[in-house]
């Protein structure tokens, strides 16, 4: 496994499909809700790099992607995840400012949090 694989294999964990934030499919009935999208960038080695993950439901209510949310700052509890892979590994912490709320401009039902994370490559 390398790097990227490392970092979906996170984001994925979480029993919602999740997708590069600019992979995500368009065509037929894509997207289905709930789905998580999430910024890849890369760095040195014993570097920290800041990042968004992004929680997408579609819903009267904020239920769904605070259940979803709460999966994840629980995963990232008692210092973070580490993911090894090759030649490395990826260890995720959370920021300090975890979760954010936003909703669409285009869709009132449409509920998206932002979630803060610190992936270190060592």
């Amino acid at each position: 496994m390398d790097r990227y694989e490392a970092l979906y294999s996170f984001w994925s964990s979480f029993g919602v499909p999740a997708f590069e934030e600019n992979s995500v499919p368009t065509s037929g009935d894509y997207p289905k809700y709930p789905y998580i999208t999430y910024e890849v960038s890369t760095g040195g080695f014993n570097s920290d790099i800041n990042v968004n993950g992004y929680i997408w439901t579609r819903s009267n209510s904020w239920m769904s992607a605070d259940k979803i949310s709460n999966e994840i700052e629980s995963s990232l509890k008692n210092g973070g995840v580490l993911i090894p892979y090759d030649g490395g590994a990826l260890w995720i912490t959370a920021e300090g400012n975890f979760t954010s709320n936003m909703g669409d401009l285009s869709d009132n039902m449409i509920k998206r949090k932002i979630l803060n994370v610190v992936l270190h490559y060592t």
